[in-house]
């Protein structure tokens, strides 16, 4: 063999070394495309209900279970319409839990692990709990008072109800917010992304039941929503496969 060869032959070889798409980036799935852009306008959908549902309730004088039933009956066709707004809004938590995992899966993989695993079970609960709310006004429209509050309060004291919702919500935003400080030390969101989910969660907390608070509440939150999304849309397919920011 001569040297001619072993010079022809060279870049051949580490060609096949270095695998397929090696020379012209990541192999990309024809659907990638597609189903990065359908993620991310499904929690751009889902951000605009959940702040439409949260406009759309209405909203109880105090804390007492008596004002919650009274505040369901008030207006039945809109405590419904809120609460189908709210059922599909929250159905965007899990595409943004795509995103972050499609954001975090080759830089801060363990902090976007944890935001993930933090906020699955609570994200998977949320939106099925919105049929409470069916439940709670159909008994306060064929039952008296006292007997409406009595109902609704037992369903909640049964002992294994808490392991539907309950404190998960609570750590699924904890999640949520760990996820996304991920997602910005992996260079694909700004920060200000956490700014609405912690003023969404907190307002409530602030104010209890106030209804301005709570409106303002489900636009932050929706504004987290389609603040993901954006930046789902706003990613390569490159990015998308391969969590790398230059690629």
């Amino acid at each position: 063999m001569t040297a001619t060869a072993l010079t022809t032959n060279t870049p051949t070889v580490a060609a096949a070394a270095a695998g397929p798409g090696s020379s012209t980036g990541p192999e990309i799935a024809p659907a990638t495309g597609f189903r990065r852009r359908a993620v991310g306008a499904v929690a751009i959908v889902g951000g605009v209900l959940t702040a439409a549902g949260f406009a759309a309730t209405v909203w109880e004088a105090s804390g007492s279970k008596a004002d919650y039933l009274a505040s369901l009956v008030s207006d039945p066709f809109r405590s419904q319409l809120a609460a189908v707004l709210l059922h599909f809004g929250y159905m965007a938590f899990i595409p943004v839990l795509v995103v972050f995992a499609a954001m975090t899966r080759r830089r801060w993989r363990v902090g976007g692990t944890i935001g993930i695993g933090l906020s699955a079970i609570g994200a998977l609960a949320l939106p099925g709990l919105l049929v409470t709310d069916f439940y709670d006004m159909a008994m306060r429209q064929t039952l008296p008072v006292d007997m409406a509050v009595r109902a609704s309060d037992a369903a909640q004291e049964l002992p294994l109800g808490a392991l539907v919702g309950g404190p998960f919500i609570m750590v699924m935003f904890v999640g949520f917010l760990v996820a996304t400080v991920a997602a910005w030390r992996a260079g694909f969101a700004h920060w200000l992304m956490a700014l609405p989910l912690v003023v969404g969660v907190a307002l409530p907390m602030v104010f209890d039941v106030d209804p301005i608070a709570n409106i303002v509440s489900g636009a932050c939150l929706g504004l987290f929503l389609v603040s993901v999304g954006v930046a789902a849309l706003r990613m390569s397919d490159a990015q998308w496969v391969t969590g790398r920011r230059d690629a």
